[in-house]
C-alpha cells in the first residue's frame, strides 16, 4: 500500500490539470465566439488572443522561482480560483474591453496552472521518470481539451442565456471547473523535497537563456503552442466565411486534440523506436505542411484530416521540449527553466497573434495558415540544426 503513496500526488495533477485545461480549451472557443458576437471580427480575435498571454508574458518566471521556492501547491490552488473568476467574468461581458480584461485573467489561470503542474515533475521526480511522467501530464491534458471543446461546442448551441449564446457555456464551466478547485486542496499537492535537489545556485533567466539548446527548445516549444492557438482562435473565423455549423468546427478542434492524445499515449513507445532528435523535430516540421493546405481545401473533411494530422505531430512537441528545457539546467533551477520556456511560449502567443491578426484583417484569414506554416517550418530547421544528438 505505501509503494503507491508516491505516485499519489501525480494522479491528483493529472486529473487536475487536466481538467482545468479542458476549461482553458473550451473557454478560448467560445471566447472567440463571444468577441465576433459583440462586434469583433479578425483583428479583435487576434487582440483578444494576444490578452490571453500578456500578463503570464510578465508574471511566468517569478511563479517559477516560487515553484523553485517551494510554493507550488499555493499556485495549483491560486490557478483554479482565478480561472473559475476569469470564466464568470468573460460569461458576464457585454463589450469587447471588459472580454479582454476576463482574457487576461484567464491567461493567468492557465500560467499558474502550468508552471506549478510542471514543477511539480522535477520536484518530485528523479531524471529518469522526466519523459513519461511529462508524457503523462502532457495525455491528461489532452484528454481534458478533447473533451472540454465537445462540451463548450455543446453548450453554444443551447438557446441564448442573458442575449447570448456564448453566456452559458462560460458560466457552465465556471461552476463545473470549481470541483478542480476542491480537488487542488489536496495535501498530495503540498510543496515537498526534490528528488535530486541539491545545493546548486540559482541561475538568473539570462543565464538560462544562454545555455546552449535552451533558446532553440523554446523556440520549438513556443511555435507549436502558438500554432495551437492560432487555430483554436481563428476556426471560428475561417468557418464563418466557409458556413462552418459551431458543430463542425468544434468537430474539426476535437478530432486535432484526439489525435494530440494518440501520440502522448504512444511517446514512451514512439521514444523507443525513433531517435529523440527526430521527434523533436517532427513536432514542428511535420505540421507545416498539413496547415499550409488548409486554406487551399477548405472542405470540412479535408480540414479534418489537416489537422488531425497535424495535432498528432503537435502532441508530441510539448512534453519532449519539457523534458529537453528541464535536464539542461541545474535541479534547484529546473522550475524557474519550465517556466522560462513558458515565457517564451506567451511571448510567442502575445505577439504572433497580434501581427496575425493584422494581417488577417487585410488579406483574409486564409493567411493565419499561411503564417503559421511557415513558422513551423523554420522552428523545424532551428530545432533539426541545433541537436546533433540527444538533448
Amino acid at each position: 500500500m505505501e509503494a503507491k503513496r508516491p505516485d499519489a500526488w501525480f494522479a491528483y495533477l493529472c486529473v487536475i490539470t487536466g481538467s482545468l485545461n479542458g476549461v482553458f480549451s473550451g473557454a478560448r472557443l467560445i471566447v472567440s465566439y463571444r468577441a465576433l458576437e459583440l462586434g469583433g471580427d479578425g483583428t479583435t480575435v487576434g487582440l483578444i488572443t494576444a490578452a490571453y498571454s500578456l500578463l503570464p508574458l510578465v508574471v511566468a518566471l517569478p511563479i517559477g522561482r516560487a515553484a523553485d521556492g517551494r510554493h507550488i501547491g499555493l499556485m495549483v490552488r491560486l490557478g483554479s480560483g482565478i480561472t473559475v473568476a476569469a470564466l464568470v467574468m468573460t460569461g458576464a461581458s457585454e463589450n469587447i474591453p471588459s472580454l479582454a480584461v476576463g482574457s487576461v485573467l484567464l491567461g493567468l489561470g492557465q500560467v499558474l496552472t502550468a508552471v506549478s503542474a510542471q514543477s511539480f515533475i522535477p520536484a518530485k521526480s528523479p531524471p529518469a521518470q522526466y519523459d513519461r511522467r511529462f508524457a503523462g501530464l502532457a495525455l491528461a491534458i489532452s484528454a481534458g481539451q478533447a473533451v472540454g471543446i465537445p462540451i463548450a461546442g455543446s453548450l453554444a448551441s443551447v438557446p441564448p442565456l442573458l442575449g447570448h449564446r456564448t453566456s452559458l457555456p462560460l458560466l457552465a464551466m465556471a461552476v463545473l471547473i470549481a470541483g478542480s478547485t476542491v480537488l487542488a486542496f489536496s495535501r498530495h499537492l503540498s510543496g515537498g523535497p526534490r528528488a535530486d535537489a541539491g545545493a546548486e545556485r540559482r541561475q538568473s533567466a539570462l543565464n538560462m537563456l544562454m545555455t546552449p539548446g535552451m533558446r532553440p527548445a523554446i523556440f520549438s516549444s513556443l511555435i507549436v503552442l502558438a500554432s495551437v492557438d492560432l487555430m483554436t482562435a481563428y476556426l471560428p473565423v475561417f468557418g464563418e466565411q466557409y458556413r462552418y455549423p459551431v458543430e463542425v468546427v468544434t468537430l474539426i478542434l476535437t478530432a486535432r486534440s484526439v489525435s494530440s492524445v494518440v501520440s502522448r499515449f504512444f511517446l514512451t513507445r514512439l521514444m523507443a523506436a525513433v531517435p529523440r532528435r527526430l521527434l523533436l523535430t517532427s513536432a514542428t516540421l511535420c505540421s507545416s505542411l498539413p496547415i499550409a493546405l488548409v486554406p487551399a481545401f477548405p472542405n470540412p473533411l479535408a480540414v479534418v484530416a489537416l489537422l488531425t494530422a497535424a495535432g498528432f505531430f503537435w502532441g508530441i512537441g510539448q512534453p519532449m521540449t519539457m523534458t529537453w528545457v528541464a535536464t539542461l539546467v541545474a535541479p534547484s533551477n529546473r522550475g524557474s527553466a519550465l517556466s522560462l520556456r513558458l515565457t517564451g511560449n506567451r511571448l510567442g502567443q502575445v505577439f504572433i497573434p497580434m501581427v496575425t491578426g493584422t494581417v488577417a484583417g487585410s488579406t483574409g484569414v486564409g493567411s493565419v495558415f499561411v503564417i503559421t506554416s511557415l513558422l513551423l517550418a523554420g522552428a523545424g530547421i532551428s530545432t533539426l540544426h541545433s541537436l546533433k544528438g540527444p538533448p
